[in-house]
């Protein structure tokens, strides 16, 4: 089968023909239908130092995908051939204090498709059945494969963010699909306003956001945030910030723009540390909360967002590719020059 496989401990990847996944008796053989790039995969795909250490080399690439069930193990009873599914990122052990309580995406043993084994980056993948989720027929493949990262902002937003009320302003920092999607559930909950920051290089997702979704936007290499934030919130600042641009110039940005009592929630993966305003934080009284990746119940409630339509991922998504133009796919998605970017099979 095809692959795209992390070979060497260098930046870049390749495709690869290699023998299908092996699966057990109760396991299930899924063909990948649709599986997306993620900032995860570019770090990976660079090989910055926060890879170097936790990924395993080698390995094929992919953590968000989905497709239909081609073939199934013996012992499994609740799966059957045809089904479409989309499979949760992590791998977690079931047994650690933190799976006890339900929080699988924190597991203390955690390992992650695409990193420390065989991702969806490939024409089949085999995986244990506790890690799928129907996929209604409401749902395309193509807005299957971004469950995953949805999942994520939910586990964001409700769970980790749980103080985000209907009528309140907020910001995005990052307009790439993380942020895009915070906006979207903002939006849902009932946010009156909201801004999404980003910088010049992020021109055509801004675009999106602005003109497709209906956001406010700013380019921060043109425009003081801290301006346009006065201007949107009467002076106060916005209640909640999300930050999903994993670079240390955004972390730091969000302190100056969150209200007093406010809150900033922290989504992105940063390379390197991040010298922060401590006593702003503390003056402020701003709580500042990092959220990981998300569990079973924030799948489905992805899942449920994606059916009823109140996602819109279809604009989120911008590019297909076959397995066989990865190069193309990843340059795309380094260069920002598209938003989300999906594999098909």
């Amino acid at each position: 089968m095809k692959a795209v496989a992390k070979t060497k401990r260098e930046s870049g990847l390749e495709v690869i023909e290699t023998d299908p996944d092996k699966f057990n008796d109760d396991q299930v053989l899924l063909r990948m239908r649709s599986a997306s790039i993620c900032g995860s995969d570019l770090g990976f795909y660079n090989y910055t130092p926060a890879y170097q250490k936790f990924a395993k080399i080698p390995v094929i690439m992919g953590h968000e995908f989905a497709g239909e069930i081609a073939r199934v193990g013996k012992n499994v009873k609740d799966f059957a051939e045809g089904d479409r599914v989309s499979s949760e990122s992590i791998l977690y052990c079931g047994k650690c204090r933190a799976c006890r309580i339900g929080l699988t995406n924190i597991c203390q043993n955690f390992t992650v498709f695409g990193m420390h084994r065989n991702g969806g980056f490939a024409e089949d993948v085999a995986l244990d059945p506790k890690y799928l989720h129907r996929i209604p027929n409401e749902v395309s493949f193509s807005e299957a494969g971004v469950v995953e990262p949805l999942s994520v902002i939910v586990n964001a937003l409700e769970d980790v963010g749980a103080k985000i009320a209907a009528g309140e302003k907020a910001c995005v920092i990052g307009p790439g699909p993380l942020g895009l999607f915070s906006a979207e559930i903002l939006r849902v909950k009932g946010v009156k306003d909201i801004l999404i920051l980003g910088i010049g290089i992020d021109e055509f997702r801004l675009g999106i956001a602005r003109d497709k979704l209906g956001y406010h936007t700013i380019n921060t290499e043109e425009t003081n945030p801290a301006e346009m934030a006065s201007s949107m919130t009467d002076g106060y600042g916005f209640d909640t910030v999300i930050v999903t641009a994993g670079a240390p110039a955004a972390l730091r940005s969000a302190i100056p723009i969150v209200s007093k009592g406010g809150q900033i929630i922290v989504v992105g993966i940063f390379a390197d540390e991040v010298p922060l305003l401590a006593s702003d934080l503390v003056r402020k009284q701003v709580s500042m909360r990092g959220s990981y990746a998300s569990n079973w119940k924030h799948y489905e409630e992805a899942i449920t967002l994606l059916k009823n339509k109140m996602v819109r991922a279809d604009d989120v998504i911008t590019h297909q590719f076959d397995l066989s133009g990865a190069d193309e796919a990843f340059q795309m998605a380094k260069a920002k020059t598209g938003c989300k970017v999906q594999f098909k099979n």
